[in-house]
């Protein structure tokens, strides 16, 4: 009788100690097991422009990290938030994600009803890859040969400068919102692009242009336009004052920080292989060069410095578009 008690009680041990190890081993193989079929990178605007070029350079060597094809899916309009409402409301799998840039934050805080989603409470971040400066150009032959003559014509005469922008409601556009906020009163001038900003400067139609600096990179090397200020610190042009240096914080969010978010409830595990796979990728030297080439600056964030910079933006923006009455608070 003992002896059969104590044989049923081997017998369960074991079978205990079984079923635990398969449970182990069942978690284990479920964390290895990401990803198991190519990876849907949603991209918020055309092929082509300035969030494009970063994605797909970042993908070329995060699809070889991650072992499986990253295939990129446009879906623009409405500034970038039908691509992102569309990931927004994906299955958490990691199976779905969006290239976010400024837009994706910013945009729905310039519609008038309820957006499409909540950009702090409808998205995991993952990480931040790579920044884009705004920067202020004005034609090189111009007599604004720096911020701060620039910043001593528009205090001594208020309104008397122009300044192209990509449009209303863009990062550029909110960037004279904070000079106007400081009492720097520079006239805004709608354009259709950051290229059409630019080329404004260049051919002296306005006195400065503000926009992406990709738009500026052959005009500045061909010796055609002057860099005055720039929203983030480059490596190309460390030269060039930041605004927020020049007394203009508000701006440290303007520039178009981009990187990888997925669905709301994304399993941590999935979250912390892809952004660990996206560190490695942006620390390569050949994926560093051909990025900065581009006009680009590495700025890896991770899951929790991405959520905090977010929020931060947003709150920038949100009292921005207060100032500007634009969104919920146009009259």
């Amino acid at each position: 009788m003992k002896s059969g008690k104590l044989r049923s009680v081997a017998i369960g041990v074991i079978a205990a100690s079984l079923c635990c190890m398969g449970c182990l081993s069942g978690t284990a193989e479920a964390q290895v097991k990401y990803p198991t079929k190519p990876i849907e990178l949603v991209n918020t605007f055309p092929p082509g422009g300035p969030t494009d070029i970063p994605a797909r350079i970042v993908i070329t060597e995060l699809s070889k990290e991650l072992g499986t094809q990253i295939t990129m899916q446009y879906k623009p309009g409405a500034g970038g938030m039908i691509g992102a409402a569309y990931v927004s409301t994906a299955k958490p799998d990691g199976y779905t994600l969006v290239w976010s840039s400024s837009s994706t934050i910013s945009a729905p805080l310039l519609e008038k009803e309820a957006a499409a989603y909540d950009p702090l409470k409808d998205f995991t971040t993952i990480a931040t890859a790579v920044v884009i400066a705004n920067v202020l150009t004005t034609n090189a032959s111009s007599a604004l040969t720096s911020m701060d003559v620039m910043l001593k014509v528009a205090k001594e005469k208020p309104g008397s400068l122009t300044c192209a922008t990509p449009g209303v409601g863009t990062t550029p556009h909110f960037v004279l919102e904070v000079f106007r906020m400081h009492g720097i009163n520079v006239i805004a001038v709608p354009t259709k692009g950051g290229a059409a900003a630019a080329t404004s400067a260049l051919g002296k139609h306005t006195d400065m242009g503000i926009h992406l600096y990709s738009a500026a990179i052959p005009h500045v090397k061909s010796g055609g336009l002057r860099l005055l200020a720039t929203t983030d610190k480059m490596v190309q042009e460390p030269n060039v004052p930041m605004l927020k240096e020049k007394g203009f914080p508000e701006t440290s969010g303007l520039g178009s920080l981009m990187g990888l978010m997925g669905p709301a409830g994304l399993p941590k595990p999935i979250v912390d292989q892809i952004a660990a796979a996206v560190r490695k990728v942006t620390q390569m030297p050949s994926v560093r060069k051909a990025l900065e080439d581009a006009g680009y600056t590495i700025d890896y964030r991770g899951p929790e410095e991405m959520a905090k910079k977010h929020a931060e933006d947003y709150k920038i923006v949100d009292a921005l578009a207060k100032s500007a009455g634009l969104g919920k608070y146009a009259k």
